[in-house]
């Protein structure tokens, strides 16, 4: 589920008011309390293991700011829906003035940036995982970062579930479409959360890829942020106006509000895991029509069954169908699916 739809499913959760918001805020308070207290072994382990992370965070920080109020002098409310601009100032709360080392201890950016469902989903994820790669191999690839603060679900791995899920992602569709990702030179990814996904992915090629994101201003500067800290600042690349360029072999990060600039990316792989079904038909319309999905062979989508929340869900899986991609049912997710291509 994408930020999008969580904020629509749950309008009061952010939007500061009413007693269903405080039950549900509490309950992820409630919640990641428990992890944290069954977890917190594993968590403290991480924190000695990438102690560097605070250091390299708090050398960081105030670039953020600064970065983010240059992007906020752009006007991008054509961009969001109105469900999301209005919770942007509580997204925002532990950014500002300065961002909280955990920040996704924040009920409110946890439940819209991370996937923490646990149960189930885990399970089956992560048994897919095991089938196909060595022990090592996975916690290689799975060992979570101690920047943000997210929560450890898993102790074997030193991970999260949303760590999980992401990979879990790549896996599946390397499986599906026999896609060699070395071969991949050129990512776009449209809405990027916290920029996990982009993380993951760099450790399961490794190799240099020329990575981009498309997202609204906030998570743009906080994914250079996160990004940053663990890969270091210089491969990580943070469009300030839009007349920047696209660098080589760096994670490049395009606010939205930039988005006409660079239409004419030629992409190898577009990426977009529920955030374009959701974000309306505008972006569709732009990313399909104008776009062409960034020129690129290879579609590694998700999303679910629309419903009153998100009534355009479906709309991509037409679109993405027409381009040659085919729908995968994700079974331990109901009424939700991927599109391989």
């Amino acid at each position: 589920m994408s930020i999008i739809s969580k904020i629509k499913k749950n309008k009061t959760i952010l939007q500061g008011g009413g007693a269903q918001e405080f039950l549900i805020e509490k309950f992820n308070l409630i919640k990641g309390w428990i992890l944290m207290t069954r977890f917190g072994l594993e968590y403290y382990k991480l924190s000695k293991l990438k102690k560097d992370q605070k250091e390299k965070f708090n050398l960081l920080k105030e670039k953020f700011v600064q970065h983010y109020e240059d992007l906020k002098k752009y006007d991008f409310s054509e961009y969001i829906t109105e469900d999301f601009e209005r919770v942007l100032k509580k997204l925002e709360k532990p950014f500002m003035p300065v961002p909280k080392f955990s920040f996704l201890a924040n009920s409110s950016v946890r439940y819209v940036m991370a996937f923490t469902k646990g149960g189930k989903s885990l399970r089956e994820e992560l048994s897919f995982l095991e089938s196909k790669y060595p022990e090592q191999e996975l916690k290689d690839f799975l060992l979570e970062d101690y920047v943000g603060g997210p929560l450890i679900m898993n102790s074997k791995y030193l991970t999260s579930h949303n760590s999980i899920h992401h990979l879990h992602h790549l896996a599946c569709y390397q499986e599906k479409t026999n896609c060699d990702f070395k071969q991949i030179n050129t990512v776009v990814e449209w809405g990027g959360g916290y920029g996990n996904l982009a993380k993951i992915y760099n450790r399961f090629v490794d190799k240099k890829t020329t990575y981009i994101i498309f997202d609204v201003p906030l998570f743009s500067c906080v994914q250079w942020l996160y990004l940053s800290t663990i890969f270091g600042e210089d491969s990580i690349n943070l469009f300030k106006n839009p007349n920047d360029t696209v660098q080589a072999g760096k994670i490049n990060l395009i606010p939205v509000v930039f988005r006409d600039s660079h239409c004419n990316i030629k992409a190898d792989l577009f990426i977009s895991t529920w955030a374009l079904s959701e974000s309306g038909r505008d972006a569709q319309d732009y990313v399909v029509k104008d776009c062409n999905w960034y020129n690129s062979n290879h579609l590694l989508l998700a999303y679910s069954n629309s419903s009153k929340a998100i009534p355009d869900s479906e709309r991509i899986s037409e679109f993405a169908k027409k381009y040659g991609a085919n729908i995968i049912d994700i079974d331990f997710l109901h009424g939700n699916h991927y599109l391989f291509l």
